[in-house]
This record gives structure tokens, sequence and C-alpha cells, in this order.
């Protein structure tokens, strides 16, 4: 049951709703609308009284009874409310494609106004264990930017993709928040400060992250998946044709712990236990959900749960509230459900299981071959496979792969192409038996397909590229050949185990030849007896990941390198020199709509002129200008998106470019090539940005 209920009356953007104290003690409601405004819905707000109307107009709020508008005038892609000083009203935090803007909504005026040449995608106000105050952390293009209370950068680090959602937590139970982060490149990762603690792979684009109490955080992604993580282990999670568009925790049922609210794109609000996903509550409004905050709506001293509908909408409910009244029909349609699976489990027990069913095994191997990572499955004497499913993460689309083969065979291949370096989950079921069977006996199993799984050893070519020499990646692992041995045999699909022969001339030294099934692609994995790692690849990404994954298994917090990439560094030092060619641009383009904004004040004033003396034949000639002057604008506007778009493009290009040569080293030397890359972008010295890359 709802504890209150109203209606604003406003179209609200789906994601963008926030609540906060704005005057220090009454709860308001802040949500993106239609072009770039946003409106201000406080119920107990006293209305100010003022002997200068005047004033009130000049200013960007502008307040009706319970509702105020604030104009923008650019596209709204981030909002949130928070503190960033000792003052006890929230500010509010409003991010753009181009710059971030902090709001005094009592005051109203601006705090500050910061320019984001990485756009703002999400923006969050929290305490992070390394800095002392509350601060802004903005999500961009491919880039997480860190702003003190008057705007200034204090942190900047780059991370691989555009981010789509940043949370604030206790990961690693340190009783210290860390940063985590998703990106529409389906990852989400972990920092503290500048240290990656941990990230892992998703199926499409991370489109929430909140976090819980006991190490927990709850994700979503774009195709309709939400779950909960504990630390790096996935506790649960369920899939919906429909998209979260928003989640939250809040103590819904009274009992002292939070569950997970989440908000659907088809106007449904459910709850779930953190620790398993059941559904205690769920509710059906009549249009997509566009927010949920948690706020003391009605000043009683302890928070609702406040959800708001894209048409206006919003509900109130209150924690421990008799609200879990469940829909017409769906009791009965849960005890069909149970009803179906005991009477299936009946007729199965009640069947007679033939002796040939007693004993069998299913012979199951990886491989890789012609062009992917095979799953090979054998039935036992006598039986065949009728049909398998396999079941994993970001290989098939759906996750699920069903064969069924024409004719129930005795082996069976399935192909397996992971589209990432990463290690892959597989859970395959086979239905074995013989021909013409009504009776199947289904095996069950799990295997995990390794990190380099599309990834072939090959004999050394005959014929080698001149250049191929020149893309490499040394570092000094100071680790004994046979463990870099053991990491190889995890992460590669080996028709035997690769071992060290100490008897042999070259004593601990390896040199593997490998080629990649996804592009064919040659690479060169080499180790000396001293622990000297050489790499020669012409896919830094690849090098990238061999890095982080060594270091990972033998427990490396601090690895420096050496880097050769030239098309790499060239590709860098055009964009670079494409974003100072395009900023000059912008400045240009905004001089020219200056005098043209100018030009089509004094023409506006003419006209008014000319129909106040009821010259006709002047107002006609200046429509005509002023027709002209319009259409040269809408020109230049054009020409400045367009702009805008590449100059976007290429930003992206060097901060994934700076991710890359980052990903080669670990630890402070992994910092280090960041703050340099990043300094060298800043001054557009493309020198610097060079040895950025090649020594860190």
């Amino acid at each position: 049951m709802a504890a209150f209920s109203l209606n604003i009356q406003k179209h609200v953007e789906p994601g963008l709703v926030t609540s906060g104290k704005f005057d220090g003690s009454h709860a308001c409601l802040a949500a993106a609308t239609y072009g770039g405004n946003i409106l201000v819905h406080s119920p107990h707000r006293q209305p100010q009284i003022t002997d200068h109307d005047h004033e009130q107009s000049d200013r960007k709020l502008s307040w009706s009874g319970e509702l105020a508008e604030l104009k923008i005038g650019s596209e709204i892609i981030a909002l949130c409310t928070g503190r960033l000083n000792e003052d006890e009203r929230d500010i509010l935090l409003i991010g753009t494609a181009s710059h971030v803007l902090a709001y005094h909504i009592e005051d109203n005026s601006d705090i500050f106004y910061k320019e984001m040449s990485d756009g703002a995608r999400c923006i969050l106000i929290g305490k992070l264990s390394w800095l002392p105050n509350q601060v802004a952390i903005v999500g961009g293009n491919c880039s997480v930017t860190i702003l003190d209370s008057q705007g200034i950068e204090i942190f900047w680090t780059v991370v691989g993709g555009i981010v789509s959602s940043l949370a604030v937590f206790d990961f690693d139970g340190d009783e210290e928040n860390e940063l985590i982060v998703g990106t529409k490149d389906f990852e989400i990762k972990v920092y503290k400060k500048d240290n990656l603690l941990w990230d892992a792979k998703e199926t499409a684009s991370i489109t929430t992250l909140i976090g819980l109490p006991y190490r927990r955080f709850v994700y979503s992604v774009g195709n309709g998946t939400l779950g909960v993580y504990e630390m790096a282990q996935r506790l649960w999670r369920v899939k919906s044709k429909h998209r979260v568009v928003v989640t939250r925790s809040f103590d819904l049922n009274g009992d002292g712990s939070l569950e997970v609210i989440t908000g659907w794109n088809n106007g449904k609000v459910d709850a779930r236990l953190s620790n398993n996903g059941e559904v205690i509550f769920k509710i059906q409004l009549s249009a997509g959900i566009a927010g949920i905050v948690e706020a003391d709506y009605r000043r009683i001293g302890k928070s609702d749960l406040v959800i708001v509908s894209s048409t206006g909408e919003v509900r109130g409910y209150s924690s421990g509230s008799t609200m879990d009244t469940p829909e017409p029909g769906e009791a009965m349609r849960d005890l069909l459900a149970k009803k179906q699976i005991l009477q299936m489990e009946i007729r199965q027990r009640a069947a007679s299981v033939p002796n040939m069913y007693h004993g069998t095994k299913l012979a199951v191997s990886l491989m890789s071959a012609e062009g992917a990572a095979r799953v090979a499955l054998a039935s036992g004497p006598g039986l065949l496979i009728h049909c398998a499913i396999v079941f994993t993460e970001g290989v098939f689309e759906g996750e699920t792969l069903v064969v069924h083969p024409s004719r129930p065979k005795g082996e069976l291949e399935i192909e397996l192409r992971p589209p990432k370096n990463n290690p892959v989950d597989l859970h395959v079921k086979v239905c074995v038996g013989p021909a013409g069977a009504d009776l199947l006996q289904v095996f069950e199993m799990t295997r995990q397909l390794p990190r380099f799984c599309m990834y072939q050893i090959i004999e050394k070519p005959q014929q080698i590229p001149d250049d191929f020499t020149k893309n490499s990646v040394t570092a000094e692992l100071a680790e004994r050949p046979q463990r870099i041995a053991l990491w190889l045999n995890q992460s590669l699909i080996l028709p035997e185990e690769f071992e060290i022969k100490e008897d042999k001339p070259n004593n601990g030294n390896m040199e593997i030849w490998l080629r990649g099934m996804r592009d064919n692609k040659i690479h060169c994995f080499m180790v000396d007896a001293a622990g000297k790692l050489t790499i020669q690849t012409e896919d830094s990404t690849f090098a990238g990941d061999i890095i982080q994954s060594l270091a990972l298994y033998l427990g490396l917090r601090e690895l420096s390198s050496e880097v050769s990439f030239p098309a790499e560094e060239k590709k860098l030092l055009d964009a670079l020199e494409r974003v100072k060619e395009l900023k000059e641009i912008d400045a240009k383009l905004q001089a020219e709509t200056a005098n043209e904004t100018t030009l089509l004040k004094n023409i506006i004033i003419r006209l008014e002129d000319a129909r106040i003396l009821e010259n006709i034949d002047e107002m006609r000639r200046r429509l005509v200008q002023l027709k002209n002057v319009n259409a040269d604008l809408i020109k230049e506007h054009e020409i400045r998106m367009k702009s805008y778009r590449e100059f976007t493009t290429n930003l992206k290009e060097l901060n994934l470019g700076v991710q890359r040569a980052a990903r080669l080293r670990v630890g402070k030397s992994a910092s280090n090539t960041i703050a340099n890359c990043r300094a060298a972008i800043q001054d557009e010295n493309s020198k610097a940005l060079v040895i950025a890359i090649r020594h860190g």
C-alpha cells in the first residue's frame, strides 16, 4: 500500500531522477525533462517573499508553487545531489556532453562550471578512501575525473570504454571506500586510487551499480540482466526481456537488512533479497520507471522509497509497510508450476531405467582446431548423443546454444568463439541414450575455457615480416621459467602439458609461437632463464592481456616494461594532432557564431522598429536578412556538431591508447604511464607522449 502518491504531470527522462535537501531540511525531487530542463518538486517549501520581482526573472530557477524549473539549455546526461563541503544544504550536479555544472537550488546560483573534454556520462558524490573530503566523481569518454568542492580536478585516470555507471563502497573489507566503474565495453572495474583491484566482464554494457553492506554490490546490464556480487564472487543473477532503468537498496520489509529495488522500463518495480534474488514484492505502474530515490518526503523522521514514472507519477512506500499484495492469479501460477514439476518427477521415478544406463560415462575434452575452441563429447558403447545444451556468458547470442543433430551421434563437437581474452565458464547438459529411446540419461558438467583459448601453438613461421620484431614488449619478471610454464598450461588449450627441459642446451629458455584464431595474426612469446620476458606482436591489446594475466598468476604488484609499437604511436600522434586542429576550428566557429548572433539581434531590433513604423518594405527586407542569417547559423551548428563528434572520437582513441600503454605495466609503473600520458596530452606534447608510452 503506497504511503502517498501524487502526479507532477511532466515527462521525466529515464534514469535522471535524484533527491536532496537543498535548504538543509526539506526533501525535494529533481528530475530532467525534455529540452534540457530540470524540474524541482518541493512539497514543504516555504514561499519566499521578495520586493524585487525583476531579480527573480533574471535567475535561472523560477518557482511556481511546489514546482520550479531550471533551464540548462543543453541535453542533460547525468544528475546527482550531495554535499561537497561543510554546508548542510545539498547541491545539484548536472552533467552534459561538454561540462559539469554545480548549482545551489536554495541560493539560485552557480557554484562552479567545469568544462569536461571527455564529457560527463555519469556523476556521483561520495567519499573515497584516498581523499579527505567528499568529492564529485565524473565518468566520461574512457576516463574518470574527480573534482573537489570548487570544481578543481584533483584526480584523473583512464578506463577502457565509455563510463556508464559509478558506485562507491567498501569492496575489500578494509572499512574504506573503493571506486567501482561500469563501462559500455561490458566491464566492471574496482579501483583504489589508480590501482585496479578487480575487474570482470559481463555480456552487455553496464547500466547501473549500487553498493550493499557486507562487500556486496548490485549490477545490471543492457540486455535485462540483474545480479549481485560479493567481492569477486557472483551470488546470483536473473535475466528479463525488459531493461533495468534504475537500482536502489532499501529496507522494504523492515527486517533491518537492505533489499535490492529495481525499476524496469515496462513500469515494473520489484524488491529482491540480496543474498539469493528472491522476489518479495512487486508493483506495476502505467508507464516506464524513470527513477527511484530514498527521501523523507512526508517529514516523519525516516526515509520513504519514492518511485517516479516517466509520465510524472510519484509513489512513496515506507519501510515495513504492508505492500506485498500479490497480483491477481500470481499465487495460482506459482502453485501450478510446482505441481507440474512434481508430476514430472513422479513420472521419471516410475519409469524403469534400462540396464544399459547403469555405469555409463561421457567423455569430454577441450581442444583448439579449425579456427575455434571446441568441446568434444563422446558417449559410451551402444549409446548416442541426442542433444547437447551449452550455457555460457558472452559467447552465444542469448547465452545458450542447443545442438540437436538430425540423427543421434556417438561423438559431437561444439564450436566456441569467445570474443575477448577472458576465462569462460561452460555449463553443459548432454542427453544420451540408444537410438529411438523415449527415456534419456542427462549428463551435467562444468568446464572452464582458458583465457587464451583462441590462440593456437604453431611452429616458427619460415617467413616473418621485416617489421614484426619492431613491435615488442620487454619486461623483467625475475621468476623461474617453470612457474611461467605452469601459467602457460593453465592459460592455453594444449595437446599436452608444456615442460621445461633442464637437460637441453638452452636450459630454461622458451620460445613459443602463437596464431590468433580470430584474426590469424602471429605472436611470439619468449622467456630466458633469468626470467626476462619478450612478447613480439602487432597487437598491443593482446600483449597487455598477457602481462596482466602473468602478473595476476605470479602475484606481481610492480612490473615495468619497455614498449615499442611504432604503428600504435603514429596512430596516437595523429589523434593528438587532430585534437589540436579541432580545438582551433571550434574556437573559430564560436567566434563566427558570436558575430552571427550579434547581427541577428540587430536585425530583430530593426525589424521591430519597422513594424512599429508600419514600414512594410523595410520589414520584408529585414525578414529576408533574418532568414539568411538563420540559415547560416543552422549550417554553422551542423559543422560544429560534426566537429564535436570527430573531437570526441579522437579523444576516445587517445584515452584508449593510454589504457593500452598502462596495461603493459603493473602497479606504480602503470600509474606513472597514465599520469605522464595525461600531462603530455594536456600540453599537446607529442614527444612526451611517445616517451611515456615507450618507457612508462
